[in-house]
């Protein structure tokens, strides 16, 4: 499980565990981004929520990990899953006494996660993500992969990151001290390979 604010590095650093440990991703943003695209019932009723950085419901999220989990049976990484004690709560009564719970928590700085989320940029035909400031695309504003035209997430303005950070340390921070004894506490601040490098040493040894 990964924790910590927007723009903290989770997304990328999901993206490295799920290929060397070989479990599915389960990404709270995304699946409900692709709610929303699909027009669902959920997806309209999350919509306006999600384009304004407001953290949904519990009880959907909840039920998009449920579903997710049982198609995973060989285990799942929760990349920004869960956020309030509540869906904490709720995710031990979906897994076993046996399962093995790792909670990584990435702490990163609001200085840090705003410089990071202005820059973002992502490819609606891919899914590339790029930062104008640490990983340019070759040619500027197209993606290197399939030369669609990137984009700015509606989210990712300095006022609604900033918002999002203020709902995260009322919401989301005291998940800190929830998992307490399964915590691994890294500065989220440092490079995506130095992150990595931690992580993998402490979770993931040779």
């Amino acid at each position: 499980m990964l924790l910590g604010p927007p723009g903290s590095g989770k997304g990328t650093l999901a993206t490295s565990l799920s290929e060397h440990l070989g479990v599915a991703v389960f990404v709270t943003g995304d699946a409900l981004r692709a709610a929303i695209d699909a027009k669902s019932k959920l997806g309209e009723k999350v919509k306006a929520d999600v384009e304004a950085g407001r953290l949904v419901d519990d009880e959907t999220i909840l039920a998009l990990a449920q579903g997710f989990l049982a198609a995973h049976p060989e285990g799942v990484l929760f990349d920004g899953f869960p956020r309030t004690i509540r869906q904490a709560a709720g995710l031990r009564s979906l897994v076993s006494a046996e399962d093995d719970l790792h909670v990584i928590y990435l702490d990163a700085s609001e200085e840090t996660i705003t410089s990071r989320l202005t820059s973002r940029r992502v490819c609606p035909g891919c899914g590339e993500i790029y930062n104008m400031r640490f990983k340019p695309p070759k040619k500027d504003g197209v993606c290197d992969n399939c030369g669609t035209t990137l984009i700015r997430r509606k989210d990712d303005t300095e006022e609604v990151i900033r918002d999002r950070y203020q709902v995260y340390l009322r919401e989301t921070a005291p998940l800190v001290d929830y998992f307490a004894r399964e915590l691994l506490r890294v500065d989220g601040n440092l490079s995506g390979d130095k992150v990595l490098e931690r992580i993998r040493g402490e979770l993931c040894p040779a």
